[in-house]
């Protein structure tokens, strides 16, 4: 299966925001925009949360260090110099932002978001002024540029596909006379509009996933607009959206869905968004001609056809339907963004929150062959995409908006705590493509200057690690996830303090303040895993009547300053393959537990060849009797294997060590 790396190897031969943002973001104040879906509760906005220590904490730390050590003046090399300006900087950053990668300029819209959140997250100025630094760089360039258009795309001349593209539908081939030198993108859209359409799964028009790109641009630009208030970033998108307009104008319907064969992002996120942002119903029709029937009408009729699909070309896909489910009301395209996060969730992904092999889904429920790459042409146990989990959790904080389900929050957690958080090392900050599952793998750790897709959203990522802690409404507070973090909520008028040494240990305490006494319930979520010794205290009073696990505690009162203890004790357990009882993963609460293997050899994609892995051996598959605690208060367990006992520890702290995750329980005998 062609994978995006390996595409590029063949070339060189939405986020919810608050109920009152979107208010404040209206484009006539007399008449603002309204939701057809509204939501249930909205995340209490990242401007108003603040992480105050933790796992959580520290990687925010680590993702500010990444974003500041990019010089805007390099990302934005090509846009300058294709646009006949003279650049800033004297080189640009090479990778996949090299001349001629063909997916140059992705790097400076995910920069441009992650200087938006980050800023929203942390109030470092720092990050307003390079994100309104960033936002006055590409309108100079749309301006140069005079039509709207303001990307950085660089391509080969045209001709004949190159490298192992799979065939896709509308694939058109064709040889055609080539001229010297690396061209600039724009050709390929403007060879769109005339009707010539050459599509397969990365390459359009002898281009590599251009509106991909763009749709990056675009969401960077949205994010400069509603986090930082820039109002320029509002203009310069609306502007590239009528160019878009135009451009898609003379195509039939036909002709839209060949060339959405081709992995396009989710740029139907991006113009549903900015119809939100404007009230222009232009750019929500302009949205809905990105709707891949292929792929939203079978997920529609919930029928799982993932299997053989590229993972992160589907899941911003969805997220662009679900975005613009919510601000127009299409019923179907709800539908295929809420079975699709059923699917994925349920099943295509592993312990970690991970999915898929090597950039692509398997058949559901068929995840033994992908631990160990068996049935895979490469077996290099390369599994879950950073950039997969990434979009998947924005769609989950989504969904739970819409409809305040345990099961969102459950998804946001194990995702948080082990994928996202093993995604970024805690010694240096490098982030990974891959986390891979298997045992004896090792982190696919990449350096900035790689600039890959993964890279990108890795420097998002840690920005967001505040939202989805809570949601408020006028009248409700849930409490989702356990982090030391201090928030606001305006529309309960109420401050929060959370402290708590979770995920480390068991404990936590909210501290709810409120302007005035103030009438609301609070949604308290008891997870799933908290099955043992489950305790709540009020002001010091045990709670009676608590809930089941996977349920909320939900009290209803007067709140002036009062505080909540509670106590999450984290159960030990197996968690088997669906598809093999006998290979799982440890898990204690929402944590992987993964075997400490020792020190890396090699690092990278090089690490994961197939290894001598020692052998577990258990008489049964009850956790606890497998795993004896190392020591008292710690979270490390110890295990018999052959030929020494394994260590096992959170995943997410063994950074730069080779681990095992999933693992055969193998009788002594």
């Amino acid at each position: 299966m062609l994978s995006r790396r390996n595409f590029l190897s063949a070339s060189l031969a939405a986020t919810a925001a608050s109920l009152t943002a979107r208010l404040a973001r209206a484009a006539d104040p007399a008449a603002p925009f309204k939701q057809a879906i509204p939501f249930a509760v909205a995340p209490i906005p990242l401007e108003s949360v603040r992480l105050a220590g933790g796992p959580l904490g520290k990687a925010q730390d680590l993702g500010i260090q990444n974003i500041l050590r990019l010089d805007p003046d390099r990302l934005l090399y090509h846009f300058r110099l294709l646009a006949g300006l003279d650049p800033k900087a004297d080189r640009d950053y090479g990778g996949w932002e090299g001349p001629g990668r063909q997916l140059t300029g992705h790097m400076a819209g995910h920069y441009l978001s992650a200087c938006s959140l980050m800023y929203a997250a942390t109030g470092d100025e720092r990050l307003q002024s390079a994100a309104d630094y960033m936002v006055d760089q590409l309108a100079d360039v749309q301006a140069k540029r005079g039509n709207g258009y303001f990307g950085a795309l660089m391509g080969n001349p045209p001709g004949p596909p190159r490298g192992r593209a799979r065939a896709a539908a509308g694939s058109q081939p064709a040889s055609r006379a080539a001229p010297a030198g690396p061209l600039d993108g724009l050709l390929c859209f403007q060879q769109l509009s005339t009707g010539d359409i050459r599509a397969s799964a990365f390459d359009l028009n002898g281009m590599w996933s251009p509106w991909y790109v763009q749709h990056k641009l675009l969401a960077g630009l949205r994010d400069a607009y509603r986090r930082t208030r820039n109002a320029k970033a509002l203009d310069v998108a609306a502007k590239f959206a009528a160019w878009t307009d135009t451009l898609l104008a003379p195509l039939s319907q036909d002709q839209l869905q060949q060339m959405l064969a081709c992995e396009f992002g989710g740029i139907n996120e991006s113009f549903a968004d900015l119809y939100a942002d404007t009230g222009d119903k232009r750019w929500l029709a302009l949205s809905q001609k990105f709707r891949h029937k292929a792929v939203v009408d079978p997920l529609a009729a919930q029928h799982d056809i993932l299997g053989g699909k590229h993972g992160n070309t589907q899941v911003p896909k969805l997220l662009g339907e679900l975005v613009r489910y919510i601000n127009a009301g299409n019923a179907p395209d709800g539908d295929a963004a809420k079975f699709f996060w059923n699917a994925v969730v349920y099943h295509h992904s592993f312990a970690t929150g991970g999915h898929g092999y090597d950039e692509y889904f398997d058949a559901p429920d068929k995840l033994s062959d992908e631990i160990d790459g068996a049935n895979h042409r490469t077996r290099d146990l390369r599994t879950a995409e950073s950039c997969n989990v990434y979009n998947m959790l924005k769609l989950t904080r989504l969904l739970f908006a819409l409809h305040p389900d345990e099961q969102f929050a459950a998804f946001h957690e194990r995702a948080l705590f082990n994928h996202v958080l093993a995604s970024i090392s805690f010694n240096d900050g490098q982030l990974c493509y891959m986390v891979p599952v298997s045992p004896g793998v090792t982190h696919e750790y990449q350096g900035l200057l790689g600039m890959t897709c993964c890279c990108g959203t890795g420097l998002e990522n840690h920005a967001l690690h505040g939202e989805g802690l809570y949601y408020h409404s006028p009248s409700d507070l849930y409490v989702n996830l356990f982090a030391p973090s201090n928030a606001r909520s305006e529309l309960l008028a109420a401050n929060l303090a959370m402290q708590t040494d979770f995920p480390e240990k068991e404990s936590a305490t909210l501290t709810i303040k409120t302007d005035a006494p103030r009438e609301f319930t609070l949604h308290l979520r008891r997870p799933a895993w908290a099955t043992g010794n489950y305790t709540v205290s009020l002001n010091g009073q045990p709670l009676p009547n608590l809930p089941a696990p996977g349920a909320y505690l939900e009290l209803k009162r007067n709140w002036t300053t009062d505080s909540l203890a509670v106590t999450l004790p984290r159960s030990l357990r197996f968690e088997p393959l669906p598809d093999n009882p006998r290979r799982g993963a440890f898990m204690q609460g929402p944590l992987v537990l993964a075997a400490d293997l020792g020190e890396v050899q090699s690092r990278g994609r090089r690490g994961n060849a197939p290894a001598q892995n020692p052998t577990l051996t258990a008489d049964a598959q009850s956790a606890d009797k497998i795993l004896t605690p190392s020591a008292a208060g710690t979270n490390t367990f110890t295990a018999t294997a052959n030929p020494n006992p394994l260590t096992f520890a959170p995943f997410y702290t063994l950074s730069n060590r080779r681990y095992g995750i999933y693992w055969d329980l193998t009788a002594p005998a």
